[in-house]
């Protein structure tokens, strides 16, 4: 953990392409809303299974997971969560170490956000109405994020990496990553749902790879 260093990159080549899911795709029903129904309304989409047209799979996290040496993190921009209408928006979002998260709450009543490394809290803030409070992310890993004001069915993921080789995967399932030094690497793909999967992918000095992963509609057992 922390090996990575950041370089000059010559000649940096991209992945892009899309995920898609393949069998039969469970139909999760909206989460029941139990507070602030009059700003929240009494149903929110199930957002742990969101598809675009032909399966495209939003909200899947594609990293490299074995990248060492590559561009700088880009520690200026920040990585914003939105609390909008009783929901975090994005539902998943991904970041480096290194980056600051700004938890906004667009709402007119108190939020909160706990996050959690595994077992581990890594903070749990209260977000008054109108404010963002900024959190530093300085640890690596997958971070889950709920509200503990009783909007149990506020949940959110953060991936957070050591390089800023990541992506999450928009409406169309796609995604993009770039600046990559040229070399053979494994691609990850993540779902909170569907698991994850691994790719080799070659990137070639200046060019343009192409990978479209298929995420099965059950889960394998070991993930």
């Amino acid at each position: 953990v922390g090996a990575y260093r950041e370089i000059a990159v010559e000649g940096g080549g991209s992945i892009t392409g899309h995920v898609r899911v393949v069998g039969e795709v469970p139909t999760l029903p909206p989460q029941p809303v139990f507070k602030q129904q009059e700003v929240c309304g009494a149903t929110l989409p199930d957002a742990r299974l969101m598809m675009g047209a032909n399966r495209a799979l939003r909200n899947a996290v594609v990293s490299l997971t074995d990248i060492t040496a590559g561009k700088p993190v880009p520690r200026d921009r920040a990585v914003l969560l939105d609390n909008v209408k009783c929901a975090f928006v994005p539902h998943v979002a991904s970041a480096s170490v290194g980056q600051m998260l700004n938890i906004r709450n667009k709402d007119p009543f108190l939020h909160d956000a706990h996050a959690l490394l595994g077992e581990r809290t890594l903070f749990n803030v209260a977000v008054p109405k109108g404010m963002t409070v900024r959190k530093p992310l300085a640890y690596a890993g997958l971070i889950h994020i709920n509200c503990n004001v009783r909007h149990t069915w506020m949940h959110a993921y953060l991936f957070v990496a050591e390089h800023p080789y990541h992506a999450v995967t928009g409406d169309a399932g796609e995604f993009v990553i770039d600046g990559i030094p040229p070399g053979t690497y494994t691609l990850r793909v993540w779902h909170e749902l569907l698991g994850s999967v691994e790719r080799p992918v070659t990137v070639q000095a200046g060019g343009a790879t192409s990978v479209d992963v298929d995420l099965q509609a059950v889960a394998p057992e070991s993930q």
